[in-house]
């Protein structure tokens, strides 16, 4: 990183690519040039333009308002108490817009985004801020469908980086490359604009294990189950009671969802019910009962209800047990259950097994609308849509 700075004829240490010969304001930071803190710290200027700092920030034009009683020469020269890397990261943005780094699900975008918004704040540079944000917000989506593409892709990440990582210890692993689930809430909670990222990151923190195996003989990367980390020491206990809380309620949400009879009125009726006098066809298929009499009909003639109980509420309730639930993930595996049934006499009909399956989809529906409450994050009036 040295390389990017040199000395001026007043031994003074300056950036190379902010050192303009026109320029009328003197800016200094200190860190080390590096960016590690092991490294000495440095001075470092910046010959900057007056009209950018006023033109970008409401804190720099009331500053510049002011006498200047720091000068070098006729230039005035402000000291800024943030770190140096910050800084740099500031300059570029305003000198070199869109000079971030881009693109989908990218740790080294978040790693460079949230320092400069944090100073954005500082020196109220409020419209540099609005044209950093999207770039953030659209990893921690609002609606159902853009999760799922976001979280295709990531998936798609964790499987290539940990099997990479496995054969290569020196390849980054799955947490290198993609955003810290932590870093967004703390961004959500400090930004008002920010807070839409509050719900999709509590939940990803949900889904993830606190810890991970010891010692070089275990595995990184074991079956479809991946370590996905976060930066816990940044919770607070307020973040830690709303990450428990949400998910016990998930799990109380799967234990309800495993109940045939809590959901068995929302369906439509099995085409197989018939009263007295009335013949339902199911197909080619007709069903008769002999013994049904009077307004007496069959509740669940094609077994619906059994089934549910045998083959899919089973699988709720193992995913419930798990160390690591994903319901949005594992509803989704249910509901490829539910479409590979294969028919017969003693399974579900053709029709039931459809309405399970879009049942299925509302409730995955009805349960992404439901994370801002189950972490207690109060209304998000435009959620889902």
């Amino acid at each position: 990183m040295a390389r990017n700075f040199h000395m001026d004829a007043s031994q003074r240490l300056f950036h190379n690519d902010f050192d303009f010969g026109d320029g009328n304001v003197l800016v200094s930071a200190s860190g080390p040039l590096d960016g590690l803190w092991s490294s000495p710290v440095e001075t470092v200027y910046f010959r900057l333009h007056i009209s950018m700092l006023e033109m970008n920030s409401i804190a720099f034009a009331d500053m510049f308002s002011m006498p200047q009683g720091n000068r070098t020469g006729d230039q005035p020269v402000i000291h800024l108490q943030d770190p140096l890397d910050h800084v740099i990261k500031l300059f570029k943005s305003i000198y070199q817009g869109g000079s971030w780094p881009q693109g989908l699900l990218s740790r080294e975008k978040w790693d460079y985004i949230v320092p400069v918004l944090t100073l954005t704040d500082k020196y109220d540079m409020r419209l540099l801020a609005l044209r950093l944000l999207p770039g953030l917000l659209e990893d921690w989506p609002t609606t159902l469908r853009e999760w799922d593409g976001v979280d295709e892709r990531t998936r798609s990440i964790v499987r290539t980086a940990a099997e990479q990582k496995e054969q290569d210890p020196s390849r980054p692993s799955p947490d290198d490359l993609l955003p810290e689930p932590v870093t967004a809430i703390k961004l959500g909670q400090a930004d008002p604009e920010a807070r839409s990222v509050l719900p999709a990151a509590f939940y990803h923190l949900s889904r993830i294990s606190y810890t991970r195996p010891e010692g070089p003989e275990d595995p990184y990367f074991v079956g479809p189950e991946v370590f996905r980390s976060a930066n816990y020491s940044l919770l607070s206990s307020e973040d830690w009671v709303r990450l428990v809380r949400g998910q016990a309620r998930i799990r109380w949400w799967l234990f309800n969802l495993a109940e045939y009879y809590k959901f068995a009125l929302h369906l439509p009726p099995c085409p197989r019910q018939m009263y007295e006098d009335e013949e339902v066809m199911d197909g080619t298929e007709e069903i008769m009962d002999s013994d049904n009499e009077g307004d007496e009909w069959i509740p669940d003639p094609c077994g619906r209800e059994d089934w549910w109980y045998d083959r899919v509420a089973p699988q709720i309730l193992k995913i419930a047990a798990n160390r690591m639930v994903d319901v949005l993930e594992n509803l989704k595996s249910i509901r490829s259950f539910v479409d590979r049934v294969e028919r017969r006499d003693d399974e579900i009909c053709h029709r039931c097994r459809l309405s399970f399956g879009e049942w299925l989809d509302e409730s995955r529906r009805k349960f992404w609308m439901q994370l801002p409450s189950f972490f207690d994050l109060g209304e998000y009036p435009n959620w889902g849509t």
